[in-house]
């Protein structure tokens, strides 16, 4: 289900503070989410921070496109096909939601609120849904 005009705000928002503090916040992420699955870091190169941007660039896109999500569809399904090929599979997106939601409230203090958790938790389930049907098992 896309996004509400108001979860774009919320979402928009944060992401802008987050900008001040990208690099550091991409590590971040990655970090939140090997501690939860740590059999997970096999898949990535050693350079977190290169692919933590890269991570944070497809977010920023995301951001970019709230108002007209339809313009994913395609590439976030190429992309979810070239994860595949590197063994991505349905069930490492829940982790990477938590470690997502775990750096935006670390980075976000009193902005992440709940409702502005429920915003990014529709967006990124939205993401999700998008690579996935890109031929993610």
């Amino acid at each position: 289900m896309p996004v509400t005009e108001r979860q774009a705000e919320l979402i928009r928002a944060g992401f802008a503070q987050l900008r001040q503090r990208l690099e550091p916040a991409s590590v971040e992420f990655y970090e939140a989410l090997f501690r939860r699955r740590p059999d997970l870091r096999g898949m990535f190169r050693e350079d977190l921070a290169g692919q933590g941007m890269k991570f944070m660039t497809t977010l920023d896109t995301v951001v970019q496109s709230l108002d007209a999500p339809e313009a994913l569809t395609e590439p976030m399904k190429v992309l979810g096909h070239t994860h595949a090929q590197l063994g991505v599979k349905a069930e490492h997106f829940a982790p990477m939601a938590e470690a997502l939601i775990e750096v935006l409230r670390s980075n976000l203090g009193g902005e992440f609120t709940a409702e502005a958790e429920a915003a990014w938790r529709t967006a990124y389930d939205d993401l999700a849904r998008m690579l996935i049907a890109g031929g993610i098992d």
